[in-house]
């Protein structure tokens, strides 16, 4: 499936000599977390939402001091190509260009779920497999200065708060942090300063008063697709999930969904990637394998990355090699080859068994 099938092409740009001020309240109006920006007509990058918080911002800041210079793609592109832009510059949406670099739609990862939410990979993963374990919390009592910095490091849509327990008790947007800093900036800017002088800076203040009070929330054991629908229909772009205490014991977001489609971060420990001719079948069976075996890939070997290669070397048959570095106490190099990818990937998992084996020895 290519990007002219499934990307948006009634799309909002905005000009790298907008005022930033005026990008902002197109983002809010729109509400539009990413801002494809053109010069000349013609696409030169990307405002993020939450790259606006890694800079200083003021009224006179133009929208190229926020912009991203992330690649575009092409309406006849595979949609799998999409799913790697996407997972190396960390964006959600992605411009489509014609020939010209005039942009004539845009997709995002709500776009590709969308599309793909009945593939029968996601029947084989709970939310609890997939969710980001080491995530920012806030307390009551932190500061949307703090709140600001988290997210900023993280790029976590929403930021969860708890209470003295450790129980949810609200969420903070990032587009709320966002837009709240800098209206409070303006205001001081255009002669306010009598009247919120007495006022403590917006960095200051307490989360609270930016918090939302009604949480979607996942739980753990959900079923992966249900959980995918959920954010589909909230329109969110990560959910915090909880326990049956209701803490906060992780964050699913749809680009770390997206992993188990591009083959890349597969765990949460080991850095784990699949690359070459696989199908996303292929992924759940490398993931299952690879997790079965973390701790002790991880205690006894001291493995912390794992890179799997799929190549196809006779079209008849379905002849394939499979090559495996893992890098750890020492580097682990395996190779085999065979008929379906499947049972050669068995015959590689036999031979990760023996060289770990001989290390203990």
């Amino acid at each position: 499936m290519n990007n002219a099938k499934i990307m948006t092409k009634k799309v909002v740009t905005v000009d790298v000599d907008m005022p930033i001020e005026k990008a902002l309240e197109i983002m809010e109006s729109k509400k539009i977390k990413e801002l494809p920006v053109v010069k000349n007509k013609k696409y030169v990058g990307m405002v993020p939402y939450y790259y606006i918080l890694t800079k200083e911002i003021n009224s006179k800041s133009k929208v190229n001091e926020f912009m991203q210079k992330t690649p575009g793609v092409m309406p006849r592109d595979d949609i799998s190509k999409t799913i790697d832009i996407m997972q190396d510059s960390g964006i959600g949406a992605l411009p489509v260009l014609d020939e010209d670099q005039k942009v004539v739609g845009i997709v995002s990862d709500f776009d590709i779920l969308k599309v793909l939410i009945n593939d029968r990979v996601f029947d084989s993963f709970k939310v609890d497999d997939i969710a980001i374990k080491k995530f920012p919390i806030l307390r009551t009592d932190d500061t949307l200065g703090r709140a600001q910095k988290l997210a900023s490091i993280n790029k976590i849509d929403n930021l969860p708060i708890v209470d003295n327990f450790g129980k949810l008790i609200a969420q903070i947007p990032i587009s709320r942090i966002i837009s709240y800093t800098f209206q409070e900036k303006i205001k001081n800017k255009k002669g306010k300063k009598d009247k919120y002088k007495e006022e403590k800076p917006a960095s200051e203040k307490n989360v609270m008063e930016l918090a939302k009070m009604e949480i979607p929330k996942l739980s753990l054991t959900l079923n992966l697709r249900r959980a995918i629908e959920f954010m589909l229909s909230y329109k969110i772009k990560s959910g915090i999930v909880v326990d049956s205490n209701n803490k906060p014991v992780g964050i699913l977001s749809r680009l770390k969904i997206l992993d188990l489609l591009s083959g890349k971060n597969l765990t949460e420990v080991i850095d784990l990637a699949v690359s070459g001719e696989y199908d996303w079948e292929f992924i759940v069976l490398v993931r299952n394998e690879i997790t079965k075996r973390e701790n002790f890939l991880i205690k006894s070997a001291k493995i912390t990355s794992i890179k799997i290669n799929v190549k196809k070397i006779k079209k008849a048959g379905d002849i394939y090699q499979i090559n495996m570095l893992a890098i750890g106490k020492k580097r682990i190099n395996i190779k085999a080859d065979g008929v379906t990818k499947e049972l050669v990937f068995e015959d590689v998992i036999d031979k990760l068994d023996n060289a770990l084996e001989h290390l203990k020895e």
